[in-house]
């Protein structure tokens, strides 16, 4: 014979399953949240571990797929911070797709990230704090690094054309004199920058010149002392690292073709 069960005893029990639930929901829901915590600073330390090594080496296409996983995170973000972050990070991916950035164009954008980052850290969770004000510190100081290093190497190139200037320009080949033109010209012909512009319209017409066999020096002379000009008026616009180099390869190349004429 069944017996009644007390309608108390049966409140009660539905209290404790309850309970029973809403436990088990806040446990699955600790227990993602230490996961996704646990995968961002996975990732974080990561990309942390890219930056820490020579940039100049990065494969481009891994360096994308860094960038895109974290615009996918950061852009679900409500505050405005983190979508602010996700706008600089997909700046910087058409940067690097486009190739056509410079070392100092993608610099300021890393720069810019990386300063936005170290912000960021100050209200993240203790979870990924010390990750994100590691991340902020290596993305600001690659971004510096990028522009110093471009200034360097085209340094190191102007100074390489200075001393061909300086020297015996008869015993210079023609075929080294082009390619040096090309190697500026390509550099310079895709800047936004008028009087860079100029120059390298300069720097193919002068190619023309030298490419002629009946080539008449004065024309020649006439090219060079132009483009000397224009590069020595271009140096007071140069990064500082460059300043010092360019005015000295504006003066040789008005000197040299001067001499020329």
């Amino acid at each position: 014979m069944a017996t009644k069960q007390d309608p108390k005893s049966k409140q009660s029990a539905s209290q404790e399953d309850n309970q029973k639930h809403n436990q088990s929901d806040a446990s699955s829901k600790a227990v993602a949240t230490d996961r996704d915590a646990s995968d961002d600073t996975q990732a974080l330390d990561a990309l942390l571990e890219t930056l820490s090594g020579d940039l100049t080496s990065i494969d481009t296409d891994a360096a994308l797929g860094a960038i895109d996983e974290w615009h996918g995170v950061l852009q679900k973000a409500k505050e405005p911070e983190l979508k602010e972050l996700a706008s600089g990070l997909k700046e910087l991916k058409q940067l690097l797709k486009g190739g056509k950035a410079t070392g100092h164009d993608i610099g300021e954008v890393l720069t810019h990230i990386g300063d936005q980052t170290s912000d960021l850290a100050s209200d993240a969770d203790k979870g990924v704090k010390t990750s994100l004000q590691k991340l902020g510190k290596q993305l600001s100081k690659a971004g510096q690094a990028l522009g110093k290093a471009e200034d360097r190497e085209a340094a190191e190139q102007i100074e390489s054309l200075s001393e061909t200037l300086e020297g015996d320009l008869t015993k210079v080949d023609t075929d080294t004199a082009v390619g040096a033109i090309d190697h500026w010209y390509g550099l310079l012909h895709k800047s936004d920058n008028e009087s860079l512009k100029e120059i390298s319209n300069g720097l193919k017409e002068l190619k023309q010149l030298l490419k002629r066999k009946n080539a008449d020096a004065s024309d020649i002379a006439e090219a060079l002392t132009k483009i000397g000009e224009q590069t020595t008026e271009a140096a007071s616009e140069a990064h500082r690292g460059l300043k010092g180099p360019i005015q000295k390869f504006g003066k040789l190349l008005s000197k040299t073709g001067k001499s020329l004429a």
